[in-house]
Parts: C-alpha cells; sequence; structure tokens
C-alpha cells in the first residue's frame, strides 16, 4: 500500500512538473511569435509608407524610367507578397504605371 501511495505521489508530481516544462515552453514560443508577428506588421508599415511616398514622388514628377518602376514594383511585391500587405498600394502602383516613361 505504502509502495502504491508513494508511486502515486511520485507519478503526481512527475506529471506536475512535465506539465510545468511544457506550459513555459508554449509561452517562450508564443512569446517569439507575437514579437514576429509586431516586427512583420511594423515592416508591412513601413514598406508601405516608402511605397506611398515614392509613388506620389513619381507622381508630381509626372514620370518615372524604367529603373524608378522596377524598383518600386520590387518594394510592392515584397511589400504585398512576401509580407502579405493588404492591397493599401495597388491604386497608387497603377498610377505610377500610367506615368510616361522618363530617360
Amino acid at each position: 500500500m505504502l509502495s502504491g501511495i508513494l508511486g502515486g505521489a511520485f507519478g503526481g508530481a512527475l506529471a506536475t512538473g512535465l506539465c510545468s516544462v511544457w506550459l513555459y515552453r508554449m509561452k517562450r514560443r508564443d512569446g517569439r511569435e507575437e514579437k514576429t508577428d509586431v516586427r512583420d506588421k511594423a515592416l508591412r508599415c513601413l514598406m508601405l509608407y516608402i511605397i506611398q511616398e515614392r509613388a506620389k514622388e513619381l507622381i508630381a514628377a509626372n514620370g518615372a524610367t524604367m529603373e524608378q518602376r522596377r524598383s518600386l514594383w520590387h518594394w510592392h511585391a515584397l511589400y504585398h507578397d512576401g509580407l502579405g500587405g493588404n492591397g493599401d498600394a495597388d491604386s497608387l502602383m497603377q498610377q505610377v504605371e500610367k506615368l510616361p516613361m522618363q530617360l
């Protein structure tokens, strides 16, 4: 009977210890995921800002070189496809495409 009680106490302590380790690891992983989410959101905001400002400059200049367009499309692809941007820059990109080509 004593061995059953000790075995149960040991089993309970072991289960408690394993659960504590598991919860600790889950909490650390969730913290890393939250930091990654925040970084991705910050990158999306920064990239959108850069795209918007650069597109506005080109629209104000009423023209863009091939290299300027290519660079802006590259930024847009990283923003939209790479980071899951929501399409806020799409209309600006369409306006840039309609601009006259500068040499």
